[in-house]
């Protein structure tokens, strides 16, 4: 995945929940439409902030967890030498 697109959908995600909470808190409460639209669009801007800041912590915890397994186990290095006694690639088949 790019870089960057995990934190743009989490707080895409974090601001349509704030818009959705806040729309469905000033209809329960009996507010007028202006009123809840307008808290509703500092709610999904607030909660855009914030989704970022969350988006970019996880996103460079995820990308560390990553770059230590992958430096941890790396691919296409040598094969491990089996064990004396025990059958691999290298040892002879026995003809009947």
């Amino acid at each position: 995945m790019a870089p960057g697109v995990p934190t743009k959908v989490i707080a895409a995600g974090c601001g349509l929940t704030a818009f959705a909470v806040g729309i469905l808190a000033g209809l329960f409460a009996g507010n007028p439409a202006e009123t809840i639209l307008l808290r509703s669009l500092v709610a999904m801007v607030a909660g855009q902030t914030v989704g970022m800041i969350i988006g970019m912590i996880c996103e460079r915890v995820v990308n560390e967890a990553t770059a230590g397994y992958e430096k941890a186990h790396p691919i296409g290095g040598p094969r491990p030498e089996p064990a004396s006694g025990a059958p691999g690639a290298g040892s002879k088949k026995l003809s009947p």
